[in-house]
C-alpha cells in the first residue's frame, strides 16, 4: 500500500525551526549531562556546566513556545491534504484517529502490514508528544534546584526538601535524561516507520507524494504521483 502525501502545510516553516532548536538543545543537554555527572574532562567543566544550563532555558523556553503556538498557526490535520486546523487539534483525539490505538500499536510492531488510515499523528505519537512537553518542565523544575543561583529559592529549596535532598534531586534530574534518550529513539522509530519521507519534510521540508487524503469524508481521494 502506498503511503498517504507529505506536504509543507504539515508542518509549517515556524515548526521545522522549534523542531531543529529541540533537537540541539536535547543532544547538547545529553552530553553536556553526562560530562556534568561523569566529570572525566575537568578542564571541560565549567564550559558544560554553562553550555547546559543555557540549553536548558533554550528546551524550556522553546517548549513553552511551541505550545503557545499551537493555538495560533495552523497545520494539516492529517497527512495527504493541504487543509489545516488549529494546529493544538492534530494533538488532541480526532474522528480520523478514533478507536485506532491498537492498531496503530500492531502496526508499530509489524503485527499489521497496512498503514492505518488516520491523523497526521498515530495514537502512540499523541501520547508521547503530549507527555514531553511536563517532562520538560519537570526537568528544568529539577535543573533549577540543582543551579546555585536558584537552588536557595524557596520553590526550590521546597522541593528539594520534598524528595529528600539534593542527591535524591540529582538523581532524579540525572535519570530525567535517560527518559529523553529513550523518548528520542522512540520518536525516531515513529517517525520513519513508513519511510524517511516525514523526516525530510520536518528537516529540510522537502514534499513527497502519496495517496490523497480528505479529511472531511475520511478516506483517499486519489493519489499524488509527484515528488516535490
Amino acid at each position: 500500500m502506498a503511503h498517504l502525501a507529505h506536504y509543507r502545510e504539515a508542518h509549517p516553516m515556524i515548526f521545522v525551526v522549534t523542531h531543529w532548536i529541540n533537537l540541539i538543545a536535547m543532544i547538547l543537554l545529553i552530553i553536556t549531562g553526562f560530562c556534568i555527572h561523569f566529570p572525566f574532562w575537568p578542564l571541560f567543566m565549567g564550559i558544560a556546566r554553562g553550555v547546559h544550563v543555557f540549553f536548558g532555558f533554550v528546551l524550556f523556553l522553546n517548549c513553552v513556545f511551541r505550545v503557545i503556538a499551537a493555538f495560533f498557526v495552523k497545520t494539516s490535520p492529517t497527512g495527504g491534504t493541504r487543509e489545516q486546523v488549529p494546529d493544538y487539534q492534530t494533538w488532541l483525539p480526532q474522528k480520523d484517529n478514533r478507536h485506532q490505538a491498537i492498531e496503530w500499536i500492531k502496526y508499530y510492531l509489524f503485527l499489521r502490514k497496512t498503514h492505518p488510515l488516520g491523523a497526521k499523528l498515530g495514537v502512540p505519537q499523541k501520547i508521547s508528544y503530549l507527555l514531553i512537553p511536563i517532562l520538560i518542565v519537570a526537568m528544568f523544575w529539577t535543573g533549577l534546584c540543582l543551579w546555585a543561583p536558584t537552588m536557595t529559592a524557596a520553590p526550590m529549596a521546597a522541593t528539594t526538601n520534598l524528595v529528600g535532598g539534593l542527591m535524591s534531586m540529582r538523581i532524579i534530574h540525572y535519570f530525567g535524561m535517560y527518559v529523553f534518550i529513550i523518548f528520542m529513539f522512540i520518536h525516531i522509530y515513529l517517525a520513519n516507520v513508513e519511510g524517511f519521507a516525514p523526516t525530510k519534510l520536518m528537516f529540510i521540508h522537502k514534499e513527497h507524494g502519496g495517496l490523497v487524503y480528505a479529511p472531511e469524508v475520511h478516506d483517499i481521494v486519489g493519489e499524488d504521483l509527484e515528488t516535490h
